[in-house]
């Protein structure tokens, strides 16, 4: 048997075991999914060995739930949230960067990989939290689209700041001229998807006024190029994927065609390729980085990174309106980290501004963070039904929000 179709066998399998169980006893099913990685991979039973292909799978996989989140998020809503979440996403991001440092020059590291410790645990997870999110039905609140305006806020500048310090590192000077081209190529991604969302899409509505339309295919292409062009100037893919599902719009596409395009996102982002990243995610596990030091470490950086995200976000989200269950969902929502803080994590290590040893540590703290998140995010969504606040189109309905803050 081809060992990669072995794998992707096992894999399945999984993903589907994991959704029948808990499912129905009410828990996240990315909780099974991260545990099964972790089971799976080198790190326990072996079972499935890290390779080129699920890595391929794994990065679509981000990439399709990103698309999804766009295609199932209003424009309106977005750019208000994205107003409300600056103050969330600027102190959420300085604190846990702040504290991670002082964790990592506590345990005698040097100022190098004590600011690629700082980034990484700054790279906010979106793509986990969006997963958690709708696993609890919480996926179409207010404090969820904050939480995604934030997270892309978050990583924004988690990148502009990646940049600089990699001037510093290659030698370059850090100069004004730097800084503001660094700021240019931001500005120019979002005026150049913005301006093609808003003035050049509709100009492509015809093909799309009926369901046998060939939206999936346009979403796909416009959602790639988007991705691609991200990345030339320094972004992320998960960016531009995003942006392109945003304004794939009811005033662009008909209602049927975008229910259809969204149920066949759906099914290739939490079915197929969206579980395969979260398996993932535990094949970086190893347990020889809890050996000597390495253990207090872990759970030292994860407390601190923990506490700095939820107080500094929470409050930040009660400053803006929100009921403090609200505040505390948006902090635990945040917490989580994964495919932004691998980047981060990898280029450290190949650059050898980390080690090894420092590299594991990391890849431990996420894991944990990541369970944490579901955990924690299960336990708001309990607090949150008691308050009214869940998946209800009457109460979510956007003329019935605050306008003020979305």
């Amino acid at each position: 048997m081809d060992p990669v179709f072995k794998h992707l066998l096992i894999l399945m399998v999984i993903v589907w075991t994991v959704a029948v169980v808990l499912r129905r006893i009410g828990l996240p099913t990315i909780l099974g999914e991260l545990v099964a990685g972790v089971l799976l991979g080198p790190a326990v039973l072996g079972w499935v060995e890290p390779n080129k292909i699920i890595e391929i799978l794994a990065q679509m996989g981000i990439f399709f739930l990103m698309l999804h989140t766009g295609v199932t998020t209003k424009p309106r809503e977005f750019f208000r949230a994205m107003r409300s979440s600056l103050g969330v996403a600027t102190v959420g991001a300085i604190v846990p960067f702040s504290v991670s440092m002082g964790v990592a020059f506590m345990f005698g590291l040097d100022w190098k990989p004590a600011i690629f410790i700082g980034l990484t645990m700054t790279a906010t997870a979106v793509v986990v939290t969006l997963k958690i999110f709708r696993d609890l039905d919480l996926h179409n609140t207010r404090m969820a689209r904050l939480v995604v305006a934030a997270c892309v806020v978050d990583d924004m500048l988690t990148l502009l700041f990646f940049s600089l310090v990699l001037n510093i590192l290659n030698g370059q000077a850090l100069d004004l001229e730097s800084i503001f081209a660094i700021f240019a190529k931001v500005i120019v991604f979002f005026g150049i998807v913005v301006g093609t969302g808003v003035w050049l899409y509709p100009y492509f509505k015809h093909p799309f006024q009926n369901r046998d339309g060939k939206g999936f295919t346009f979403v796909l292409v416009l959602g790639l190029s988007f991705g691609l062009f991200a990345e030339a100037i320094g972004l992320h893919i998960i960016l531009g994927a995003y942006m392109a599902g945003l304004f794939f719009r009811e005033e662009v596409a008909h209602v049927a065609l975008i229910n259809k395009v969204e149920d066949r996102l759906y099914g290739i982002a939490y079915s197929f390729l969206g579980p395969i990243f979260f398996i993932s995610l535990g094949f970086n596990i190893t347990f020889e980085a809890l050996q000597g030091m390495g253990l207090w470490f872990v759970l030292t950086l994860t407390f601190v990174c923990a506490a700095g995200q939820i107080v500094s976000a929470g409050a930040m989200a009660r400053r803006e309106g929100f009921t403090w269950v609200e505040s505390l969902s948006i902090g635990v929502g945040m917490m989580g980290r994964a495919e932004m803080a691998f980047v981060l994590a990898s280029l450290g290590l190949s650059m050898q501004v980390i080690s090894n040893e420092v590299f594991s540590i990391l890849i431990f703290t996420t894991f944990l963070l990541n369970i944490m998140t579901v955990i924690g995010l299960k336990a708001c969504a309990i607090m949150l039904k008691k308050e009214g606040i869940a998946h209800d189109d009457k109460i979510l309905d956007p003329q019935q929000l605050d306008d003020d803050k979305f």
